[in-house]
């Protein structure tokens, strides 16, 4: 006997079907697919088919993927920011000597808080790493792999692979042009063997094609902005926040100017980086099949799911292998909420990353220049001990995570 429950949509009267636990949507009229901040789909849509440029370039790459990174009035637009960004911080300590050079026992008091407020943005442009830096001789298939995959795109080997527990994977330019790639153990555990490859594919793919993110400059502006922010958000706490910005109206405008400047150097940054991601997914689909990179477009929305899962089994210690429970509840996931996910993707334009291109023009450029045998497929030997790697990494990361939210609560 069929227990299904169904409710009725408010919008165009179709028999939703209910699953506990997920969303309850409407497959005919979209109803309720995207419960992010209540906002209607069509208002991501409208927001997002502004952005022109973008669709200039998604048309170009349709019928000719180029790979290369040409010089653009946007750079200079980029390296000006950059370099006003620069300019105004250090115009801080260029004030402060000159309150000094004044013998004025109010502008030395005015002087002593201009010269903290430098320091306090400088400093933090020191970072540490985002995780756990791992060694090439305890993890020599993962670092292979990463190796293999670079050489196909002339790219050396990296210097460091870092492993955290973040639902993610990027790359990092460090110190003295070192290069690591970091890779979210939960990420890595929700995908296949393809999978995974796809995902070291955009990474090292970026590496191939130096964009204006990566200009020394630039990175360090984008750093100097963050501890700007850090420094005026109306929302901080602290006694250093309370020292340097005692008015209210003054931290509220420096915020505000903060703020439209770093909108504006990420959006002179958007079309180059736009062109570097559909460069990367064009090259992580040669490499790992167009199937593969779907399919990981779509496990980057289970990021909730995953960690559901991981405070569920903290609190309740039901299940000792977290990543086992992920992969079955990922397994158990009713085929409307995929469908759903796979239509949220379709319909949305705008973003959660601003210097991301549109999900639906990756997806359908992707399709357009479909891949169908992967270029690169480890032997089952390798295969198997690459496996054997990733649960040795996946038993570490569960006890730190674990440890870390029964800590927490």
């Amino acid at each position: 006997m069929d227990q299904t429950e169904y409710e009725k949509c408010l919008e165009c009267g179709h028999q939703m079907k209910v699953n506990p636990g997920y969303v309850t949507w409407c497959e005919k009229c979209n109803w309720n697919i995207d419960e992010e901040e209540g906002k209607p789909i069509e208002e991501l849509i409208h927001k997002g088919l502004k952005k022109k440029s973008t669709d200039r370039l998604f048309e170009e790459f349709k019928y000719s993927v180029d790979r290369r990174l040409p010089f653009s009035k946007q750079r200079i637009y980029t390296y000006l920011l950059a370099i006003i960004v620069h300019g105004s911080t250090f115009a801080i300590l260029g004030m402060a000597i000159f309150f000094y050079s004044t013998h004025s026992s109010w502008l030395f008091i005015l002087a002593n808080v201009m010269v903290l407020l430098w320091i306090t943005i400088i400093l933090p442009y020191r970072k540490r790493l985002p995780g756990r830096a791992i060694r090439r001789d305890e993890f020599p298939e993962l670092y292979g792999m990463v190796d293999e995959i670079g050489d196909r795109m002339n790219v050396p080997p990296v210097d460091m692979i870092i492993l955290n527990e973040e639902y993610d994977a990027y790359i990092l330019h460090l110190k003295r042009n070192k290069r690591a790639i970091v890779l979210g153990v939960p990420f890595l555990a929700a995908l296949t063997m393809q999978e995974k490859i796809a995902v070291i594919s955009q990474q090292m793919s970026h590496f191939a094609h130096p964009n204006i993110s990566n200009s020394s400059l630039v990175e360090r502006a984008k750093h100097v902005l963050d501890s700007w922010y850090d420094t005026v958000d109306p929302q901080g706490s602290g006694l250093l926040y309370w020292v340097v910005f005692p008015l209210i109206i003054l931290r509220l405008l420096l915020f505000a100017i903060i703020s439209s400047i770093y909108a504006l150097l990420i959006k002179s940054m958007r079309q180059e980086m736009h062109r570097l991601f559909y460069i990367a997914d064009h090259e992580a689909s040669e490499t790992a099949g167009s199937e593969a990179v779907l399919s990981l477009f779509l496990k980057f929305e289970m990021e909730g799911l995953f960690f559901l899962t991981a405070e569920q089994v903290a609190e309740y210690q039901y299940n000792k292998e977290l990543y086992d429970e992920f992969r079955n509840r990922m397994a158990a996931v009713p085929g409307q909420e995929i469908l759903r996910l796979q239509r949220l993707q379709e319909m949305r334009y705008a973003e959660k990353r601003s210097y991301h291109p549109p999900m639906k023009n990756r997806i359908d450029l992707i399709r357009e220049h479909w891949a169908i045998v992967p270029a690169y497929r480890p032997d089952p030997a390798r295969e198997r001990r690459f496996n054997e790697e990733c649960r040795d990494l996946e038993q570490r990361s569960q006890r730190i995570l674990l440890n870390d939210l029964r800590g927490a609560g």
